[in-house]
């Protein structure tokens, strides 16, 4: 069987490719620019772009099936209104190509940021309702993409969907801000945090269930791919259990973090460097849905969460052995 797959060169991407070669599908790929890590596979790429009708349909040609996995994650809004134009628009020109191919099933990644975090003491699964116009740009640009993929499958289309929470995990190839983030703290880099936490879950286990999703799961439906809760204080406790170091990792209040945003803001712009900290990624870690719920996909779909401690030793040992 052969597996057509965009954003390929993109973490979950990487982690999805690897997990397809174990499984022993062929696997053709969208490429943007030179990929060191797709040529170091020997994977039959295409060069195009989300934008062009003909290296898409290029892609899927001769394949069985397809992961739509290319998508901008943005923290700072969409001033140049590429997170519209990838995630919405990129999404729309991809499932065009792909009722003109003979595909037996499209998987699609949204994120779980489609849905509505609040209250975020109550479960979150699958019949949340969406986020509202007053959200932010990604998170909007996820529902308006799970809603297109949606009317796509109603037109005939098979399509299903996956909503990953917050990834982290070897391979680190595509340099994940998360990851980096904890590999710093592993180095007593990161002094404090502020209060706060997500759904952390294995990029690895994610990219399991994704390929599962090419033969199991009900087209028409979506699945929340997700781990366990941790606050950014117990993850720092983490790190120094599995890294066996003494870390001082101090949490500040949020409302602290917020008033420093400005000088924060400046010094990324010295420094000429995409923000870490922003208003958004505040928000993220402040509205966290603390029960998210991936009980559907763990019975549909095999999704098996491994703990985050086993992920975070993992990340730190692949690391030092890839550095």
């Amino acid at each position: 069987m052969k597996v057509a797959i965009t954003g390929g060169n993109g973490h979950i991407g990487n982690a999805i490719i690897e997990e397809l070669i174990r499984r022993n599908y062929s696997i053709k790929a969208l490429v943007h620019s030179k990929s060191n890590f797709l040529e170091s596979r020997a994977i039959e790429t295409v060069k195009g772009s989300l934008q062009d009708e003909e290296s898409l349909l290029e892609l899927m040609k001769d394949c069985d099936y397809l992961i739509h996995c290319a998508a901008l994650i943005s923290i700072t809004g969409d001033q140049n209104q590429l997170v519209q134009k990838i995630n919405i628009e990129g999404l729309e020109n991809v499932l065009k190509a792909a009722k003109k191919s003979q595909l037996k099933r499209i998987v699609h990644l949204s994120s779980v940021h489609a849905y509505d975090h609040l209250p975020i003491n109550e479960p979150l699964n699958e019949t949340r309702q969406f986020v509202s116009d007053t959200a932010y740009s990604y998170d909007k640009s996820k529902r308006d993409g799970q809603l297109i993929a949606r009317r796509y499958f109603e037109e005939g289309l098979p399509v299903i969907v996956v909503n990953p929470t917050s990834v982290f995990g070897p391979p680190n190839y595509a340099k994940c801000k998360q990851n980096n983030a904890f590999i710093a703290m592993s180095r007593r880099k990161i002094p404090f945090v502020f209060k706060g936490g997500y759904n952390w879950v294995d990029v690895r286990d994610v990219a399991n269930s994704i390929c599962n999703a090419l033969t199991q799961g009900t087209l028409g439906e979506s699945y929340i791919l997700g781990g366990s809760y941790y606050t950014l204080k117990e993850l720092s406790g983490v790190v120094a259990k599995v890294s066996n170091k003494r870390i001082p990792c101090f949490e500040f209040p949020i409302g602290l973090v917020k008033s420093f945003l400005p000088i924060i803001g400046l010094y990324y712009k010295i420094r000429k460097q995409d923000p870490s900290v922003t208003r958004e990624s505040i928000a993220i870690l402040e509205f966290g849905n603390k029960r998210i719920d991936s009980e559907k996909a763990k019975k549909e779909l095999g999704h098996n969460p491994r703990p985050v401690d086993e992920t975070m030793k993992d990340l730190l040992s692949w690391h030092h052995e890839n550095h």
